[in-house]
């Protein structure tokens, strides 16, 4: 199977943030017609709405820019930036996985109501890594 190319790349996440943008919007709106009740999280979809919009115009920009397209690819592609990359998200995922479990532990002595939750974030994160692990792992 072929590789995509880097512009293949960009307009796929490019569409993917253009539904994030999209989902963002229409929960802001909903909450503001009062369809959606008010939570400490409407204000998720307005943030989330700019966070996403703000990438989707810089995505559009290397699109249309050749330059700025090449040293996007260029960044991306460097083994040495790969490789911290690599570094920092092994490093992200032992110590979210550590930090989760010694707030459960500590959770069940001092406040056992969020323990329930902290387990279940603790296996959402599980999942998500394990998820990530088989499906970036290289198939040769």
């Amino acid at each position: 199977m072929k590789p995509k190319s880097f512009e293949q790349k960009l307009k796929r996440d490019m569409y993917a943030m253009g539904v994030l943008f999209l989902i963002f919007l229409a929960v802001f709106i909903l909450t503001k017609m009062g369809i959606l009740p008010e939570s400490p999280f409407s204000s998720l979809g307005f943030s989330g709405a700019i966070c996403s919009g703000v990438q989707l115009v810089r995505m559009d920009t290397l699109l249309r820019d050749e330059e700025k397209r090449a040293q996007a690819e260029v960044s991306r592609t460097d083994e040495r930036n790969i490789f911290i990359e690599k570094q920092a998200y092994s490093a992200y995922t032992m110590l979210s996985m550590f930090g989760l479990f010694a707030a459960i532990l500590i959770c069940g002595f001092v406040a056992p109501q969020y323990a329930k939750t902290l387990s279940w974030v603790l296996s959402g994160n599980a999942v998500i890594i394990v998820g990530c692990l088989f499906y970036y792992s290289k198939k040769y």
